[in-house]
């Protein structure tokens, strides 16, 4: 009996047989068709384009939208034409090049050789990530186009309960398509819709919202009276994972798969499974041929039932004597059939259970699934693929894998063709019947990490090819994950019979050394300087994934941008790290993180540095000192209890007991409107000797926060003079980019004896002309009435203070608010 957590795993994977649409078989063509994609608040889609020729091309990508796709404004252009270099790919973001989509679309992909109107041909992919909102790309899907749409698609796999499944039709034709959908369950009883996809457009299916169908694996069949496109979409853990697949039109006697894994890490762990779909009247003899990265195959051999699925957890399989057949091992398979049958794998990764280390945890984190390969060719074609960091900060990993069914080693050229038309060669020997990867980083490996070096930070298409006096067929496939597994995508090659041109080489390795400063204020305006070395003549600059304007010097070793400034109407965004990138001679580098940090200057007399007052008990003689939390320390607890700030809100206390605004000398101040301006610049002696904390000391500031001037009321100042001084702090401040607060304080009173700790009328005028120069300066002032007083009515006690910072905490979460009028970033 299968444990409590293996059971739902297999019944789930009983649902997951999945089969594939008809891709180019042999090299491609000039127009390629995409049914699934979408751009919008939640998916981020590209169309890659890969040209091995010699020749530049021309691509035109033309949108079909679904009926409800938001186009704004109306009658926007849907239809753009690129250059394609020559041995190049050409990366094609939906949401940067077609703004105006909010919603579904399909897609169609044309070439021809530049200036000319010769039919060129490519091989096109499609990558869509997702969701945009929290972690970035936390889950995505990959898949080819297809060469020409056709009025039948079967769609193997289709399921609801814990996935939510599409079914996704374009019809890039001139006519109105009739389409009918049945979903054939696995009782034999089926449930059919009928929907009309409109020339140009591109329709989606929900079956899994169809009650007939809860809790149900299905198979699908698309028939149409015009030629359509169509694929299948699968969504899991609440829309944070998925995987896509293509259809097929008819069976096989022997399905290809260069990948498979069932081991991990201390972090992650994956499993594998095979899915074997029979849909004839007899049943199938199958057997799998597992092909190690060393050593020789391993076979099994099933009974698939007639008019059944039929599911093989590789992680579970056993050999004859009891053990794990495939304990942490890396894998291709070739499936072989006494009839023909449709056939997929799937793999998915999450944590590693607490019973089984190697096995994930349900749900999983991601998964991807690839449509079984026909047969071995000598060359594959891949439009996508990434080595390291792109311009959001986004690290990716690819890894293409060869398997190699022959009796004989083989060798296989691997064309690296980038954006710009450069790129790299490598050659890697595939000994008989085993299988290796090439994963395009720097290892270690001192045959290939030179060359590899100059592909990091870089997009790139693929063109393997079996090389040597007799070239032999292999079978390849492309896994691609990012920021550590948090999300990834799998896709076969494109068979190819074409040239496969040299690249011209990739530029120099660009290298970054340093970054300076790697900090700055929340509302930006910091000067950044990048160090490195092969910069290259205009390098591009982004800053959390904000494209901002760089200058380098002659020698290309500095580079200098300003951190964007936020305002209100942008939104102040969160604070801490932020990723910077770099884009230079075709290469994104990732450079060290930027931290931005909510910076606050409280700047004050003993209302801000925290001083109480009380009095030896039966006497008037008094006892002073700091509360254990002065305001502008509570203040900095409850924005660090903000996820917006968290630790990276930091408050400064420079309070000075006994201060005047005025004049030097009280309690040895240097005077108050001095020693702001030394505080708001960053200099020394901005604080009180006595208990100075200077931990959050952070110039410039984001804010500051004036509460000063009663002293120099009770020292008989004229108001006027007080003003003006107040007037010229506000205006330093100002200058140095803070944004200001006057305070102004109410609560001033008697103390235990009755006498007046100020003159309330003085107080009364002082805030009004506060008022008034707020006005006057166009800067924000806060009143703080009803403030907890200590025993001398002029000092709070500690529930006063943490009233002052919660009056504080309210004004400062409403001046720099996450998101603006522009939306939240």
């Amino acid at each position: 009996m299968n444990s409590p957590s293996a059971w739902p795993r297999f019944v789930l994977a009983l649902l997951l047989c999945v089969a594939m649409a008809d891709r180019a078989e042999a090299q491609g063509s000039s127009t390629w068709f995409l049914a699934e994609g979408a751009s919008n608040g939640t998916f981020d889609e590209d169309i890659l384009v890969g040209n091995p020729s010699a020749s530049a091309l021309t691509v035109t990508v033309k949108l079909l939208p679904a009926p409800d796709a938001l186009i704004t404004p109306p009658g926007s252009p849907l239809e753009k034409t690129f250059t394609l270099p020559a041995t190049g790919r050409l990366t094609v973001n939906i949401k940067k090049e077609f703004a105006a989509l909010n919603g579904a679309a399909s897609a169609q992909v044309s070439a021809v050789v530049k200036d000319t109107s010769t039919p060129a041909d490519i091989v096109v992919e499609r990558s869509m990530f997702f969701p945009l909102s929290g972690t970035p790309y936390a889950g995505g899907t990959g898949a080819s186009g297809v060469t020409a749409p056709a009025t039948r698609w079967i769609l193997a796999e289709g399921a609801s309960g814990v996935f939510s499944t599409f079914i996704l039709i374009a019809n890039p034709g001139s006519r109105a398509a009739r389409v009918t959908a049945r979903y054939l369950k696995g009782d034999g009883t089926s449930v059919s819709e009928a929907i009309t996809v409109e020339a140009g457009n591109r329709a989606t299916l929900w079956p899994s919202a169809n009650p007939r169908l809860a809790d149900q694996g299905f198979s699908t069949v698309v028939e149409s009276d015009q030629p359509v496109v169509a694929e299948r979409a699968m969504y899991f853990d609440d829309f944070r994972s998925g995987h896509d697949a293509l259809g097929v039109t008819e069976g096989r006697r022997s399905w290809y798969f260069a990948e498979g894994f069932t081991g991990g890490s201390a972090t992650t762990a994956f499993e594998t499974f095979l899915l074997i779909g029979n849909d004839n009247a007899q049943p199938a003899t199958v057997t799998a041929t597992y092909f190690r990265d060393s050593g020789a195959p391993v076979t099994r051999t099933y009974t698939v039932l007639a008019r059944s699925r039929f599911n093989i957890w590789t992680d579970q399989e056993r050999a004859d004597d009891g053990t794990l057949l495939l304990p942490s091992t890396a894998f291709s398979v070739r499936i072989d059939s006494s009839i023909p049958i449709v056939a997929e794998r799937a793999v998915y990764w999450g944590a590693p259970a607490a019973d089984d280390p190697t096995t994930p945890t349900f749900p999983w984190k991601e998964g991807h699934v690839v449509a079984g390969i026909a047969r071995p060719e000598v060359k594959w074609a891949f439009a996508e693929g990434r080595q390291g960091d792109d311009p959001g900060g986004v690290s990716f990993d690819s890894f293409f894998l060869l398997v190699n069914p022959n009796a004989s080693d083989i060798d296989v050229k691997a064309t690296f063709a980038t954006e710009d038309g450069s790129g790299v060669t490598a050659t890697v020997k595939v000994p008989a019947n085993t299988r290796t990867n090439i994963w395009p980083a720097v290892t270690g490996n001192p045959e290939t990490d030179q060359k590899f070096a100059l592909l990091q930070g870089r997009r790139f298409a693929v063109f393997l090819e079996s090389v040597g006096a007799a070239p032999q067929p292999f079978v390849a496939e492309r896994a691609m994950y990012w920021s550590g597994f948090v999300g990834g995508h799998a896709n076969a090659g494109t068979p190819w019979t074409g040239p496969i041109s040299e690249p011209a080489a990739a530029p120099a390795d660009v290298q970054v050394t340093g970054m300076t400063p790697t900090s700055g204020r929340l509302t930006g305006g910091t000067l950044v300087t990048i160090t490195g070395q092969n910069f290259g003549p205009a390098p591009q600059v982004s800053f959390g994934g904000q494209a901002v304007a760089a200058t380098v010097n002659p020698a290309g070793t500095e580079i200098s941008f300003t951190v964007p400034v936020r305002t209100a109407t942008t939104g102040y965004g969160t604070a801490g790290p932020t990723a910077v990138t770099l884009a230079s001679q075709g290469r994104f580098v990732r450079a060290p993180s930027f931290t931005r940090y909510l910076t606050i200057l409280a700047f004050g007399d003993s209302l801000t540095w925290g001083q109480y007052t009380n009095y030896v008990p039966g006497t008037t003689q008094k006892i002073s000192g700091q509360v254990a939390r002065p305001y502008p320390r509570e203040l900095k607890n409850l924005l660090a209890a903000n996820p917006q700030f968290g630790p990276y809100a930091l408050v400064t206390n420079a309070g000075w007991p006994g201060e005047y605004v005025t004049t030097s000398g009280g309690n040895s101040s240097p005077g108050g409107a001095v020693r702001a301006a030394r505080c708001t610049a960053g200099q020394q002696n901005c604080f009180y000797p006595t208990n100075p904390d200077p931990r959050d000391y952070f110039a410039p500031f984001d804010v500051a926060l004036f509460l000063e001037g009663v002293n120099d009321l009770n020292a008989n100042t004229p108001t006027s003079l007080v003003v003006s001084y107040m007037r010229n702090m506000v205006i330093d401040a100002k200058a140095k980019g803070a944004q200001v607060v006057l305070e102004l304080f109410q609560s001033y009173g008697n103390d235990i004896f009755g006498n007046p700790s100020t003159t309330p009328s003085q107080v009364t005028d002082y805030n009004n002309r506060l008022e008034a120069l707020a006005a006057e300066q166009q800067v924000l002032r806060e009143r703080y009435p009803g403030i907890d007083m200590g025993p001398d009515g002029l000092h709070p006690n500690q529930a006063g203070y943490d009233e002052m910072a919660a009056i504080a905490y309210n004004k400062v979460i409403d001046i720099f608010r996450r998101c603006g009028a522009a939306g939240c970033s």
